[in-house]
């Protein structure tokens, strides 16, 4: 049994695999936008809602986790937002927004987890860049480059804590079939889309993997 931070808990991969982990008895503080959200899930771990990207939130929520876990074994950063839009009609700041929400606030979480964990001598970080983090998409100029950024700052984490114990895990998955869809305006074959289990069955499988 494993002491488990999530972002992005409240929908999607990140509440299948809260549901998940607590059934299997590990111990978990949640974070979402939407404290609603998260206590709708109906699991018995504690919560924190709020924004990664304000100012201190980021350091609040791995401060919480600990003080309540006691310790931190694995963090699943599941938390991020989307945007398909043409370059040409992209304006700076929802540029500016992407880039904040989902590298900078993955910038800030793992610096703040990765000191707790190093201090231990174990642990486990875990996001999701999706294929968008490895290969181009047109229209998608904003959130791909928010992607790449998201696996190449977490590659450099690696190298940087290779000899304190810790391991990190970079998932990119093909299109997951989430809620994250819904305020997307673009043709997508949802049906085609990986399913939400399956995703969750991946990252478990990285969680319960031996440290070789």
């Amino acid at each position: 049994m494993a002491n488990i931070l999530i972002t992005g808990a409240s929908s999607g991969v990140g509440a299948e695999l809260a549901k998940r982990l607590e059934a299997r008895g590990d111990s978990l503080f949640l974070s979402g936008r939407s404290e609603d959200k998260l206590k709708n899930l109906g699991l018995n771990a504690s919560i924190l809602a709020g924004d990664l990207t304000a100012p201190g939130a980021a350091e609040k929520v791995v401060a919480s986790a600990v003080a309540d876990l006691g310790s931190l074994d694995v963090v699943i950063h599941c938390a991020g937002i989307g945007l398909i839009k043409p370059a040409a009609d992209t304006t700076d700041t929802e540029f500016t927004h992407v880039m904040n929400v989902n590298t900078r606030a993955a910038f800030l979480l793992a610096r703040e987890a990765c000191k707790v964990m190093a201090t231990a001598k174990k642990g486990l970080f875990i996001t999701i860049p999706g294929i968008l983090g490895k290969a181009p998409m047109r229209n998608a100029s904003a959130y791909v480059a928010s992607k790449y950024a998201l696996t190449g700052m977490i590659k450099c984490f690696a190298q940087e804590y290779q000899r304190s114990g810790l391991r990190f895990c970079l998932f990119h998955l093909g299109g997951i079939d989430t809620p994250f869809w819904d305020q997307i305006q673009m043709a997508v074959q949802r049906e085609k889309m990986i399913p939400v289990a399956t995703a969750a069955d991946l990252i478990l499988q990285a969680i319960d993997a031996p440290p070789h």
